[in-house]
């Protein structure tokens, strides 16, 4: 489940518990599966000397985890650990962690494990730290994400996992402002009588069977919505003067670049590079403050605009992937040509 709280910084890193399979806003939901004989610490309560034993079963339980498989990701978890929701604190059954697990693949979750790493051992068991990316509310059908920063923190004793909680760095990877909060959005304008069904509040998702089944229709439902293409609706006068908006706001921004690009010198490119990202992320605001017609509102608060933060964020880090494909896309969106600059 995932679970959002929007009050506080947006650039504060979210706690989240995942339990096998939920999404929600503020939580996300993990579990995983038992392998007996493997052992975190000997009988003795001593770390156990081989730290390859406890990494393979945590990764074992990740890998159930994000498989969706609940009874091999519970068989990871000892008791106590699950009636104390040490993986989420409002799961503390079998039962509620199922469900949870069920809110992962109607979400579209998707975790990438990128390792684990041992922080240490005590008498309490071996601890690790396994770094992830993750996707989810079918980000990655849309062409947003992976979403970065995120970490599971697990302790493994005796062969189980007695303690199992996720990091997900929620607002400063871009995972809220691109694809929680216009997913809401969009639910609150479309579906108005779901959005209690769906969720326990503004910023938590619900978990059961049919939640669930909500969850799963209506996020595919709004990966179509947001891949349409606005063009089709440039015949409504609302439309057609929005896009003109955003085509005055691009072509100020592109005027502004040209005019600081040739007080650079020639040979100074990185200050050029600069020059255009800050402009650009100047202008992106300024774009989502314009009044959005609700007949394309999902083309462009779901997807136009997540895309061009994406292209902003990670065109110094990827510059030779990122040419060829995000600014194609974006281009393609009636308003937004000029607000590709050419790097």
């Amino acid at each position: 489940m995932i679970t959002q709280q929007l009050s506080g910084s947006r650039t504060q890193r979210r706690t989240l518990a995942w339990v096998t399979g939920a999404v929600g806003i503020t939580t996300f939901v993990v579990v995983a599966t038992a392998v007996g004989g493997w052992l975190g610490v000997d009988k003795a309560g001593d770390p156990a000397q081989n730290p390859e034993r406890p990494v393979a079963l945590a990764r074992e339980f990740l890998d159930a985890y994000g498989s969706f498989d609940a009874d091999r990701a519970l068989s990871y978890l000892t008791t106590d650990a699950i009636a104390q929701g040490a993986v989420e604190e409002d799961r503390t059954t079998p039962e509620q962690l199922r469900l949870g697990i069920a809110s992962e693949r109607a979400l579209g979750y998707k975790q990438t494990i990128n390792g684990c790493e041992h922080q240490g051992n005590s008498a309490s068991g071996v601890s690790l730290r396994c770094a992830f990316d993750m996707h989810a509310i079918r980000s990655d059908e849309i062409g947003l994400g992976p979403y970065t920063g995120n970490y599971w923190s697990l302790t493994v004793r005796d062969g189980k996992i007695i303690s199992a909680q996720r990091e997900v760095e929620f607002m400063a990877s871009g995972f809220s402002d691109q694809i929680w909060e216009p997913f809401h959005a969009w639910v609150s304008i479309e579906y108005p009588n779901d959005v209690v069904a769906m969720y326990t509040d503004e910023s938590n998702e619900r978990a059961t069977e049919d939640s669930n089944r909500l969850w799963e229709q209506r996020t595919a439902e709004y990966v179509a919505v947001v891949k349409q293409n606005p063009a089709a609706h440039l015949d409504q006068p609302k439309v057609a003067a929005y896009v003109a908006q955003l085509d005055s706001i691009c072509a100020a921004a592109q005027a502004k670049v040209k005019n600081e690009i040739q007080a650079i010198p020639q040979q100074n490119q990185p200050a050029a590079i600069q020059a255009r990202e800050r402009i650009m992320r100047e202008t992106i605001p300024k774009l989502r403050a314009a009044p959005l017609p609700r007949a394309v509102f999902g083309p462009y608060e779901g997807r136009a605009f997540p895309l061009m933060e994406k292209l902003f964020n990670e065109y110094p880090h990827n510059r030779q992937q990122l040419e060829v494909s995000l600014p194609r896309q974006i281009q393609q969106t009636p308003g937004l040509d000029k607000c590709i600059f050419t790097v």
